[in-house]
């Protein structure tokens, strides 16, 4: 048995916006995108998480956000290597300095400013999140 089976994670994804384009991160091994953020920790608030994930993948400190606000949540349930796992993502807008250089602080990510015209076309996870974006 899985550790994780039968067991919702709880995940913070982040929407952040410049005019018409929304940040999103790719997997290079997979090819395939997701919001940046992460699992909850025990103990941890959203709000710390975002802090904690935006500083981890993009290298942002707590000064360069200055606003987040919540956009909504996602359920999903999938199967992954034969493995089954449920999540709970809870999705925010998230604002940031205009000066600020996006450079992704782990190897296995990049990072990508995507059209909102052109989301559709891309292979955006978990399914459903899409709809999110344009909000």
């Amino acid at each position: 048995m899985n550790k994780f089976e039968n067991i919702t994670e709880l995940i913070v994804r982040i929407i952040i916006k410049r005019g018409n384009n929304v940040l999103l991160c790719k997997n290079k091994e997979h090819e395939h995108y997701f919001l940046t953020g992460g699992h909850v920790e025990f103990g941890d608030s959203l709000e710390q998480t975002i802090y904690k994930e935006m500083n981890e993948e993009l290298g942002l400190l707590e000064s360069d956000i200055t606003k987040i606000s919540f956009n909504n949540y996602l359920e999903g349930s999938y199967l992954n290597k034969e493995e089954k796992h449920c999540e709970l993502n809870m999705i925010f807008n998230v604002e940031i300095k205009d000066d600020i250089e996006i450079k992704s602080q782990e190897d296995h990510i990049d990072f990508e400013w995507v059209n909102l015209d052109k989301i559709s076309e891309v292979n955006l996870l978990p399914d459903g999140i899409k709809e999110f974006s344009n909000a």
